[in-house]
């Protein structure tokens, strides 16, 4: 077992020299995420005992509670720190091991794909010193994590926030972040290929994000085999409960050792779930550049539309009870009754379309994505050298994803609409749930005129569109519920849209929307047909 693991720490430093810049970044970015509005939620309602009870209130309805999981707070031990809690941690966690997963795969089993990992063990390394490199990597850059997340939370001095449940708070952000790092190794070893591993884990992430839904609201005690239940059942600030970090530990272990078992019978580039034998002759769809652009993409977008259409309908299905949950809340009515004119499910689905037109946008930036990260794979060279134009490769790949956007809102608004009309004596109709969301659809093509921009003139920086989606996100999210500078809100693009149907339409601003979204594509194309190729 030892020769298993020989030259561990000579890859380990290489491993680390190569990432130090990402790391640090990540760390400092994910820290402050994690600990850096503490002080701002104590000014905003720390102060105000009324305030935080209506954000009590607010945080326990339905459609809170699945989005952000529950809490163990009463009324009377509803603090700051519960509600900063409440409010960050579960979400927070989701992101963690969104970059774990990612980390995890593009260093193992992605390094696999190009003949790297090949390449390192032609030389006297064990078998496993690579994997356990990239482990001790991620165990150091949570630590840290850890440390600096807490020291921040400390530093703001908010009242009810002391070292120690700042310090579980911090901990149980990191342990989840290694924990999704482990279960990323296990789908390393099953998958065919690293987009097959970073796929499965993705599906298991948001497996596990859907089913703690209906656990916390019918079944709490289940969530406890839930592995993303472990980050807020620790009710930090409440009671400051560890033994969910020991359960994470005790997991992120056996997944490592279960991941260690498979990768030693495993070929290099092999994976333990088989791969569907092809055809012996293409289909003729494929001989046209469109169907091979949808077959490349069959399963991610049949996936996305499936997982859009089940969070509308996740959302609508909670519409029947809002009216006896309102009803007997003054602090809900002041809330969400602000017209008179609208029922409280309408003016509900106004704020509920800003996280669904978010999600459609996650959708679509992934599928133009494609077009770029294909070519630093040197996939496209062989259709470059042919004689299709560029111009057909940059529009067929914009139209297909424009078409994509408007889909996957759709997918989302008909999970609402079928949803919400079995559960509602007077469901909405599918007209009024129509407009509410396609309203959303020109911020969504404005992201895609970004990503054209970025594929035409900077194909190596793309990864920056996901900085602004995060940074969209945040504002829409929690603009309302903490003192963001108007100067800040005004650089995201949701908060230009209308909310309808509380709100009258636009027809200016969408109109100046699309068209800058108009132009920055057509920018983009021209910087895609002059640029030279790129590749990793």
């Amino acid at each position: 077992m030892k020769n298993r693991f020989y030259k561990t720490g000579i890859l380990f430093l290489h491993t680390l020299r190569r990432d130090w810049l990402k790391l640090l970044i990540w760390a400092v970015a994910l820290s402050l995420f994690t600990g850096g509005f503490a002080s701002a939620m104590y000014e905003i309602y720390g102060k105000d005992p009324a305030g935080l009870m209506a954000m009590y209130v607010t945080m326990n309805n339905p459609a809170m509670i699945t989005m952000l999981g529950p809490t163990a707070a009463t009324a009377e031990t509803y603090t700051v720190g519960a509600m900063y809690a409440h409010e960050m941690i579960l979400f927070t966690a989701l992101v963690f091991g969104i970059v774990s997963i990612i980390h995890v795969i593009s260093r193992t089993r992605k390094e696999e794909d190009d003949g790297t990992t090949e390449l390192i063990r032609s030389f006297q390394v064990g078998r496993l010193a690579s994997t356990t490199a990239i482990v001790i990597e991620m165990f150091l850059l949570h630590l840290v994590i850890i440390a600096l997340s807490t020291g921040l939370l400390q530093v703001q001095n908010v009242p009810g926030m002391n070292f120690s449940s700042n310090l579980l708070y911090s901990t149980s952000l990191g342990m989840q972040g290694f924990l999704w790092a482990m279960i990323a190794l296990i789908f390393v070893q099953l998958g065919a290929g690293a987009g097959s591993a970073r796929g499965l884990s993705f599906l298991t992430l948001g497996f596990f994000y859907i089913v703690r839904m209906a656990t916390d609201m019918n079944a709490p005690d289940a969530s406890w085999f839930n592995p993303l239940g472990w980050s807020y059942l620790v009710n930090v600030y409440v009671n400051d409960n560890w033994v969910p970090i020991v359960i994470a530990i005790a997991a992120s272990i056996v997944f490592l050792a279960f991941s260690y078992l498979l990768e030693q019978a495993r070929d290099v580039g092999a994976g333990y779930l088989p791969e569907r034998t092809g055809r012996a002759h293409a289909k003729e769809r494929l001989l046209s550049l469109p169907g091979l652009i949808l077959r490349l993409q069959k399963i991610y977008i049949i996936g996305w539309l499936f997982a859009l259409f089940i969070c509308g309908a996740m959302y609508g299905s909670i519409f029947g009870d809002m009216d006896d949950f309102v009803s007997g809340n003054e602090i809900m009515k002041q809330m969400f009754l602000h017209n008179a004119n609208y029922t409280i499910q309408e003016q509900f689905m106004s704020v509920l379309f800003i996280v669904l037109s978010l999600l459609t946008t996650i959708f679509i930036v992934g599928s133009l994505m494609r077009i770029v990260n294909e070519e630093k794979k040197g996939r496209w060279d062989q259709l470059y050298a042919t004689k299709l134009s560029r111009t057909k490769f940059y529009w067929y790949h914009v139209i297909l994803t424009s078409i994509l956007g408007v889909m996957g809102q759709f997918s989302a608004i008909l999970g609402l609409y079928l949803a919400q009309r079995s559960v509602m004596e007077t469901p909405l109709s599918l007209w009024v749930i129509t407009k509410a969301g396609i309203a959303w659809v020109p911020a969504i093509f404005f992201f895609i005129g970004i990503l054209a921009i970025l594929i035409g003139w900077l194909p190596r920086f793309t990864v920056i569109i996901w900085s602004y989606l995060l940074f969209a996100f945040f504002v829409s999210y929690f603009g309302q519920m903490m003192d963001i500078p108007e100067f800040v809100i005004n650089l995201d693009i949701f908060g230009y849209i209308p909310k309808v149907p509380i709100e009258e339409w636009k027809w200016g601003t969408i109109f100046l929307i699309k068209l800058l979204a108009l132009c920055m594509i057509v920018i983009g194309f021209i910087g895609y047909k002059k640029r030279d190729l790129v590749n990793e």
